[in-house]
């Protein structure tokens, strides 16, 4: 008997093959973000918010720079629908081993370029930092240039992964890059030597790139045989003219990178590692949810109506991330304080990193939201659309950068008015997002609705640190106060799928009762 699929069951099949990515994703993600955690922890218990913190962080800048064009986030955007098509063609090892080795032969003419401007790039980069801070940065970035060509092959190869339905490469690569600054730090405890630092981050990369290129190789998944000099050639003729409507979108990401770098170097020693430090606590919301469920959503055919999927992303969105940003934005001090105040993290690295975690978190729920948004985008094949809504984002938040920067020098809150620039770029994603949707006036009703919930917790959590000492004691009250404005706000956005919850857990209390009247 020959087996009929409907096109319904297809889709079905289709929708339970992308919630499976996005939960390997989100797994992957997890674990990733709790070796970050310990690394930063580790770091700053360590290194605190010290010139070779500053270097490090300096020097990742300098040499993902010049990478921007080939690791952004318009490369995916790119590369997984056209792996998803070369699958179905049946030439897709042959391909992505073309491309893979096209765009790592640029790396490498970037990394040799990096090498031999070295003093003077790093001077462009991060200008603002004493004498030896630019000689410890530029320490760093001699050896770590040594990672940038497996850096983006490893790019490659985790978009190659994901239009198969995998994630392996995308899950190790930031889990082992944590492992292994990780040991760096260890051995720059037992040995004092800081260069320890730089070869642990490149020999991370270069390890996994030679691991997934082997594997691949191994599963049929990249072939070689095929990936003649003329094919390198024109695969990477044909992504060079595929990026070229996106170009403007990684040199307005990295100029913007530039622009806060060169603007936080100035204020003084700390300040670069501080601006991370706080990312490392934000980045949760874009690795554990924007990430997976945008890369879900762009490795799978979109429907013909797109509204009901993009309602059901954006309700559970808002209604844990607009009360959670607000939570953020009034505990921030005793956030940094519990997670990284010890060792070398002193008061003034708590100050600062408080500052930035602040005006981040301010526009964190746009973020989280604007990202899901624009990878519906680029899965319907709207590419240039999304590049200009994330260069109009970059843009302003580079206005803002330059247009306060006398005042983040005078007034003592320059870090705060950084992460403020951030929250800038984030709203203005999420708001470019919402006009390229045919949906977007229900968007904007979901979020008016989800306001009212946040607010709520950020009057709630003032109160809580006018009336309440102590770091826990705060922290629990405001923990209780986001979680109850969560729960309304759920409850206000998805009364259905409440109800629904409700009722199983009723049953089950039920069902648990009748088994135990019985026994």
């Amino acid at each position: 008997m020959t087996a009929v699929v409907t096109e319904g069951e297809s889709a079905r099949g289709t929708t339970r093959s992308t919630r499976r990515l996005v939960a390997v994703l989100m797994g992957g993600a997890l674990v990733s973000k709790l070796l970050g955690f310990a690394r930063e922890l580790m770091m700053a218990q360590v290194l605190g918010a010290s010139l070779i913190a500053d270097g490090f962080r300096g020097a990742m800048t300098a040499i993902l720079l010049p990478l921007a064009f080939l690791q952004n986030e318009s490369v995916p955007a790119i590369m997984i629908p056209g792996q998803r098509d070369a699958l179905a063609r049946g030439d897709a090892p042959v391909r992505l081993a073309s491309l893979t080795t096209a765009l790592t032969l640029m790396a490498l003419v970037l990394t040799i370029a990096v090498e031999a401007a070295g003093a003077w790039w790093i001077d462009a980069v991060v200008g603002g930092f004493v004498p030896e801070g630019r000689e410890t940065t530029l320490a760093f970035v001699r050896i770590m240039a040594l990672g940038m060509p497996a850096s983006v092959a490893l790019n490659c190869l985790a978009a190659g992964e994901i239009a198969l339905g995998r994630s392996r490469i995308t899950n190790l690569r930031a889990g082992l890059l944590n492992v292994c600054v990780m040991l760096g730090l260890a051995l720059l405890m037992l040995t004092g030597r800081v260069d320890v630092l730089a070869w642990a981050f490149t020999l991370s990369f270069n390890a996994l790139a030679a691991w997934g290129v082997w594997t691949l190789w191994r599963e049929g998944q990249l072939s070689f045989a095929g990936a003649r000099p003329s094919l390198v050639l024109a695969s990477g003729a044909d992504f060079l003219r595929r990026l070229r409507p996106l170009l403007a979108l990684p040199f307005a990401e990295q100029l913007n990178v530039w622009i806060e770098r060169l603007l936080t170097s100035r204020l003084g020693t700390g300040t670069v590692a501080s601006l991370d430090y706080a990312r490392t606590l934000t980045d949760s919301a874009t690795l554990l949810i924007s990430q997976p469920v945008g890369l879900g959503v762009l490795s799978s055919h979109p429907p013909e109506d797109d509204r009901a999927r993009i309602e059901r992303i954006a309700a559970p969105v808002l209604a844990l991330a607009l009360p959670a940003s607000m939570f953020v934005v009034v505990f921030a001090p005793e956030i940094v304080r519990l997670v990284f105040f010890r060792g070398a993290f002193t008061e003034q690295a708590v100050a600062l990193t408080s500052q930035a975690l602040q005006g981040i978190a301010a526009g964190l729920w746009a973020s989280t939201l604007g990202w899901i948004l624009l990878r519906t985008l680029n899965s319907t094949g709207r590419n240039l659309h999304a590049a200009l809504i994330l260069i109009a984002a970059y843009a302003l938040n580079m206005v803002f950068n330059l247009a306060t920067a006398s005042l983040q020098q005078s007034s003592g809150v320059g870090v705060l008015i950084i992460g403020t620039g951030e929250a800038v770029r984030s709203l203005v994603l999420l708001g470019g997002t919402l006009l390229a949707l045919s949906c977007r006036r229900r968007i904007a009703v979901l979020i008016l609705i989800a306001a009212g919930p946040a607010l709520a917790m950020l009057g709630a959590g003032l109160m809580i640190r006018a009336e309440i000492t102590g770091l826990l004691p705060r922290l629990t009250a405001g923990g209780g106060a986001c979680a109850a404005a969560v729960a309304v706000a759920a409850l206000l956005l998805m009364p259905a799928t409440c109800r629904a919850v409700a009722v199983q857990i009723r049953d089950r209390i039920r069902d648990r009762i009748f088994s135990a009247g019985r026994s």
